[in-house]
């Protein structure tokens, strides 16, 4: 198992760069990726900011990656929950934020944070201070 930068990620997810693109499938076809919070993090920014792609886009991305055997993403079910979040309307960040808790308590003085995920009760322990 290797661990792999952002840089990776998005020629996978991109293929902006065929050259590139095949060194990264041709490195996965060797090795088993292991994609770590902070990847996991820079690729959803990069690929929403520099590639301007939709929240569906990026989500249906990360949720293709957790099915491939040869990907791992760290605390995969911490990720899955954020991308419930995120599909919600939530900020990436604030959704992996909260959902790499351990179940504790979260404080926050946005009042914006992953609210409707709040809302349908998939998340509870969120505290908002006023």
């Amino acid at each position: 198992m290797i661990a792999v930068d952002t840089n990776i990620i998005i020629r996978l997810a991109m293929r902006d760069d065929e050259m590139q693109y095949q060194k990264v499938v041709a490195l996965l076809k060797e090795q088993t990726f292991y994609i770590s919070r902070t990847v996991q993090l820079e690729t959803e920014w990069v690929l929403r900011s520099r590639y301007k792609r939709s929240t569906k886009e990026i989500a249906d991305f990360f949720a293709l990656m957790l099915k491939k055997k040869q990907i791992i993403c760290e605390n995969e079910q911490a990720l899955l929950n954020a991308l419930y979040c995120y599909r919600l309307g939530a900020d990436f960040a604030d959704a992996l934020h909260l959902t790499n808790t351990q179940n504790l308590d979260f404080y926050t003085f946005d009042e914006r944070f992953c609210k409707k995920a709040i809302a349908e009760g998939f998340v509870s322990q969120v505290i908002i201070c006023n």
